[in-house]
C-alpha cells in the first residue's frame, strides 16, 4: 500500500482543526467558517485544499484510519506467529489511539452515528476496510492451524475492537486499579488480552460447556 504524500502545512492545520471540531460537535454541526477560524485561515484557503466540507471530512476519516491499515497490512505479511501478530497489533493500535486522542474520539463518535448520508456511508466504508483486516488476522490463524478451526473470525474481531476501545475510554476513570497503573499499562493490556483470547477463560482441565443446540436437545428429550 503506497503512502499518500504528506499534506502541506496549511492543509495539516486545517485537518487538525477539522478533527478537533468534528470530534467535539459532530460533522453536521461544524461549519467551514468555524474550521477556518480554528485553523487561523480564511474560508478560501480551505477550499483551495479541499473542494468541499464533505471532502475535508472524508480526508479526516481516511487520515484517522491510515496508520491502523498500514500496520495491519504489514503485519499480515510478516513471517511470525499469528499470536505474536495479535499481541503486536493490539499494542500498536492501542498506543496509536491514545497518542491521537482527538482523532480516536472522532472515530468512536462517528461510528456510533446512523449511516444515513452519502458522506457518512463513505466514511464508514473506510473503517469497514480496517475491520476486515482484523478479521483477516484471525482467518490467517485458522488457515495456518494455529487457531481453532471453529473460531468465528468476525466475533473475534468484534471482541478485539471492543476491548481496546474500552481500555481507551476507561483508562482515566479506573486509575484505582493496578491494571491501569502499570508503568507500561498498554503493553500489559496487549499481553493480557492476547493471552485471554488465545487461552480462553476455561481451565485447561475443565470439561467443555454444552452448546446451545445440545441444551435444546436435552430439554426436548426430557419433555
Amino acid at each position: 500500500m503506497s503512502k499518500p504524500k504528506p499534506a502541506p502545512a496549511g492543509a495539516r492545520s486545517i485537518l487538525e482543526a477539522a478533527t478537533a471540531l468534528f470530534s467535539r460537535d459532530g460533522y453536521e454541526s461544524v461549519s467551514v467558517s468555524a474550521i477556518a477560524e480554528q485553523a487561523g485561515v480564511c474560508k478560501a484557503n480551505i477550499f483551495h485544499h479541499y473542494e468541499s466540507k464533505e471532502v475535508l471530512y472524508l480526508e479526516v476519516m481516511r487520515k484517522a484510519s491510515a496508520e491502523h491499515a498500514e500496520m495491519a497490512e504489514a503485519l499480515l505479511k510478516e513471517d511470525c506467529s499469528c499470536a505474536e501478530k495479535l499481541r503486536r497489533f493490539t499494542e500498536f493500535d492501542t498506543r496509536t489511539m491514545i497518542e491521537n486522542e482527538l482523532r480516536t474520539r472522532l472515530v468512536l463518535r462517528e461510528l456510533g452515528e446512523p449511516c444515513e448520508t452519502t458522506v457518512r456511508k463513505l466514511a464508514h466504508q473506510v473503517f469497514r476496510r480496517n475491520f476486515s483486516l482484523v478479521t483477516e488476522l484471525f482467518e490467517q490463524g485458522i488457515r495456518s492451524g494455529e487457531f481453532r478451526a471453529d473460531l468465528d473470525p468476525v466475533a473475534s474481531a468484534l471482541a478485539w475492537c471492543g476491548a481496546k476501545n474500552a481500555f481507551f475510554q476507561c483508562r482515566a476513570t479506573m486509575q484505582d486499579l493496578d491494571f491501569f497503573r502499570e508503568r507500561d499499562a498498554v503493553g500489559h493490556f496487549a499481553e493480557a488480552f492476547s493471552r485471554l483470547m488465545l487461552d480462553g477463560l476455561r481451565r485447561r482441565d475443565a470439561s467443555p460447556a454444552p452448546s446451545s443446540s445440545t441444551r435444546r436437545g436435552a430439554r426436548k428429550s426430557d419433555s
